[in-house]
């Protein structure tokens, strides 16, 4: 079973260097992409009892290994690694479970690459203007404007920490780096934080740059917290009714930290709603867990 220090298996894409697990389990393969500024954000997904006998492949996206990666990375480039890594895996298609920035990726794969993708869950979908309700845009660009400035300042001075610090209480709540802290260490997270200068450079550039396709074909899970704030479940009905087969599911206690706090209910969710084919849609539907 994956843990918190499994050694990463490390390989170079188009110039770039990724990482991964593989836990080489039974069954259909499920791929985990983590969201921006830290890479551990599905490791207690990975660790969880409900999908130790499944094949789980955690994947570190370039810019968050300490190894190469190219400058002017796209959404589609990381989509494109993906793909490359479940190919070389023999992995193909797979599951692909994937949080916060990293559902902008997996929507790229599964238009890009639509081989390499059985079904998609999305946790929190990013609050980016490609994917929001265009009735929100002004209070996103009132929201995120003054963080987003905050955040660049200090990561023109080379203080990525404190733009870490600045960025996460805005998506994540105020107590984002005590559930960080409790889930992964303290030194880890602070480790993330002072070497965030890729999320802020690129990622951020990137995601903005991207324009959303629509042409998603595989079902379609959307997970969004019931704490998290009423512009994230707007995102997440809009991008529902963008798609021709997704199901809305809202986790009770549960906000953007996701991943870190409710990781065997999101096990569970998998399973259920992908691995055992129960997300069968012909259409938007919304329930609630």
């Amino acid at each position: 079973m994956t843990d918190i220090h499994t050694p990463l298996t490390r390989t170079i894409i188009d110039g770039a260097e990724v990482a991964h697990t593989d836990s080489r389990g039974d069954g259909e393969p499920l791929l985990l992409l983590h969201g921006g500024g830290l890479a551990d954000w599905m490791t207690p997904l990975a660790q969880t009892e409900e999908l130790k006998n499944r094949r789980v492949i955690r994947m570190v996206r370039a810019g968050y290994t300490g190894g190469p990666v190219p400058d002017g990375l796209t959404i589609a480039d990381h989509a494109r690694h993906a793909a490359t890594l479940l190919r070389r895996l023999d992995a193909a298609p797979a599951h692909v479970v994937a949080h916060s920035s990293a559902a902008a990726i997996a929507l790229q794969l599964a238009v890009d690459e639509p081989s390499c993708v059985r079904t998609l869950a999305l946790v929190e979908p990013p609050l980016v203007e490609g994917l929001a309700d265009p009735a929100d845009l002004d209070a996103l660009a009132a929201a995120f404007g003054p963080v987003m400035g905050a955040a660049m300042a200090a990561t023109a001075r080379g203080d990525f920490a404190a733009a870490f610090d600045a960025f996460m209480p805005v998506v994540c709540g105020p107590d984002y780096r005590v559930a960080m802290d409790d889930a992964l260490g303290a030194g880890l997270v602070d480790d993330a934080a002072a070497g965030s200068r890729h999320f802020f450079t690129s990622e951020v550039p990137a995601l903005n740059g991207w324009t959303f396709d629509p042409a998603v074909t595989q079902p379609v899970l959307l997970i969004v917290g019931a704490d998290s704030p009423p512009v994230q479940h707007r995102l997440t009905a809009h991008l529902a009714g963008r798609l021709k087969r997704a199901s809305v599911v809202t986790v009770d206690h549960a906000n953007h930290l996701m991943p870190l706090t409710a990781p065997a209910e999101l096990a569970r969710l998998i399973l259920a709603r992908l691995i055992l084919a129960r997300l069968i849609l012909a259409g938007p539907v919304a329930d609630r867990r």
